[in-house]
C-alpha cells in the first residue's frame, strides 16, 4: 500500500509590516528650526562623515526601510552591519511582535512566528516548522541586502554616489534637541554631527542602492548610533552559536517545492524495500537551488517500523529523484510468507548541508578576525546555492 503525506501550505515571504509612512517623523522627532542662519559648504563637511563611516568597523542603523517602489508597507528595524558583510537584527511583524534575522557569508536567515508566516506566500511542504526558527531566505524576500547594502564601506560609497553638487551648503538645525548639519543630497538628506571630527547622525534616502548597481534597493530613514567593540564581539559571538548549534535543521524558503508524482516504491525478497520519490521546484524562480530531504517510513505490524532518508540538490525549474532503502533481513524459510509493508515520505528543505554549516562556522570566525584586525575582507563570494 502507497501513502503519501499532504502536503501543507505556508506562505513565503516578502519582509513587511504596517506603520507609519516611512519619512513621517512622530511630534518633537524631526529636525527643529536652524539656530544660526550661517551656513557652510556641505561637500567637504558630507566627505569627512562618509571616510568616517567606511573606515568603521561596524554600523548600527535603526530605523524605517521599504521598497522604493512600494513605500505603503513599512519594515521597522533595528540591526548591525560590520565592515566584512555579517548583520543582525530584528523588526516588528505585522501583529506587533518582534522577529530576528542575522546574514553571514551572504546567507540570510529569518526567525519569526507563526503569524508572520502565515500572513505570507509560499508553499512548502515543511512549513509548519518555520515558526520560532531559522529559516534561509532571499534578500529579494527579505526585501533588504543588509551585507551588500549596509556595510560601513559598501553604504558610505552608495552614499557617495549621491553626493551634494559643489554650491550645496550644509544648514545647521537641531534633531532631537542636538544641534547637526543638513546636508541635501540628489536623493535625500543626511544630518552629520556638527562638531569635529564630523558623523553621519541620520539618513533619509528615496533609494539606497548597491555601489555595483545590482542586488536589493531600499528606501531607508535611519539613525545612526555608536558601535564599540564589545557589541561587535557579541555579534560574532551570536552568529557563531547560531550556526554551531541552530542551524543543522534550518529550512529553506528561497524556492517552492513538490513531490511531481506519486510515491514509488518495492520490496525484494529477503525484506529489502526502496521508496523512491521525485521533487519538482515550482515557483517562478530562473536560478538558484535548494537541498530537499526524503524522510522514508516503512511499516508492517509484524516486522515494526524502518526509515532511511536521502537528501539532494534541486535547481530551479528542475526536478530530482530521491530512494532510499531499508532492509527487514528475513532469513530463507521453506514456507515462505508474504508481508504487506505500508509506506510513506515526507519531504523537507534544509538550508544547509553538514559541510556548508562547518564552512560557515569557519567563515563566521574568519570575518570576526578581519573586523576586529580593522580591516574589511570585501564580501565573501556567494556559495553554491543549497550548500
Amino acid at each position: 500500500m502507497r501513502t503519501t503525506t499532504s502536503v501543507a501550505a505556508v506562505t513565503v515571504f516578502a519582509l513587511s509590516t504596517t506603520g507609519c509612512g516611512l519619512f513621517g517623523l512622530g511630534p518633537g522627532s524631526g529636525p527643529e528650526p536652524s539656530p544660526s542662519p550661517t551656513p557652510v559648504s556641505a561637500g567637504p563637511l558630507f566627505e569627512e562623515a562618509l571616510t568616517a563611516l567606511e573606515e568603521a568597523p561596524a554600523v548600527r542603523l535603526q530605523g524605517q526601510f521599504s521598497d522604493p517602489e512600494d513605500t505603503t508597507d513599512v519594515v521597522n528595524t533595528s540591526l548591525t552591519v560590520t565592515a566584512t558583510g555579517a548583520a543582525q537584527g530584528t523588526f516588528q511583524t505585522e501583529t506587533g511582535g518582534e522577529a530576528s534575522y542575522f546574514e553571514a557569508d551572504n546567507k540570510l536567515f529569518v526567525k519569526a512566528d507563526s503569524d508572520y508566516w502565515l500572513s505570507h506566500t509560499v508553499f512548502n511542504p515543511d512549513g509548519d516548522t518555520y515558526p520560532d526558527n531559522w529559516v534561509r531566505v532571499t534578500h529579494e524576500q527579505f526585501g533588504l541586502d543588509p551585507g551588500g547594502v549596509l556595510t560601513p564601506a559598501g553604504l558610505a560609497e552608495s552614499l557617495r554616489g549621491q553626493a551634494p553638487a559643489d554650491d550645496v551648503e550644509a544648514v545647521e538645525e537641531k534633531l532631537d534637541g542636538v544641534v547637526v548639519y543638513r546636508v541635501e543630497l540628489t536623493g535625500g538628506t543626511v544630518w552629520v554631527s556638527s562638531e569635529a571630527p564630523h558623523e553621519l547622525v541620520r539618513m533619509q534616502i528615496e533609494e539606497l542602492t548597491p555601489a555595483e548597481g545590482e542586488g536589493v534597493a531600499s528606501r531607508i530613514d535611519a539613525s545612526f548610533t555608536e558601535v564599540d567593540t564589545a557589541a561587535v564581539e557579541q555579534l560574532y559571538d551570536d552568529l557563531t552559536k547560531y550556526a554551531e548549534d541552530e542551524l543543522g535543521s534550518a529550512r529553506d524558503a528561497r524556492l517552492e517545492v513538490g513531490w511531481a508524482e506519486e510515491l514509488g516504491g518495492d520490496c525484494q525478497t529477503g525484506g529489502v524495500c526502496t521508496m523512491v520519490g521525485t521533487v519538482q521546484e515550482t515557483s517562478d524562480a530562473s536560478e538558484g537551488s535548494i537541498l530537499v530531504r526524503m524522510d522514508g517510513h516503512f511499516n508492517n505490524d509484524e516486522l515494526g517500523e524502518k526509515t532511511c532518508h536521502k537528501t539532494g540538490k534541486l535547481e530551479a525549474g528542475g526536478t530530482v529523484e530521491l530512494s532510499c532503502s531499508v532492509d527487514y533481513a528475513l532469513a530463507p524459510s521453506a514456507n515462505p510468507v508474504t508481508y504487506t509493508i505500508d509506506f510513506e515520505a515526507l519531504l523537507s528543505t534544509r538550508a544547509l548541508s553538514g559541510d556548508a554549516r562547518e564552512e560557515l562556522v569557519a567563515k563566521i570566525k574568519e570575518q570576526r578576525e578581519t573586523t576586529l584586525s580593522g580591516g574589511s575582507g570585501g564580501e565573501g563570494a556567494e556559495a553554491e546555492e543549497g550548500e
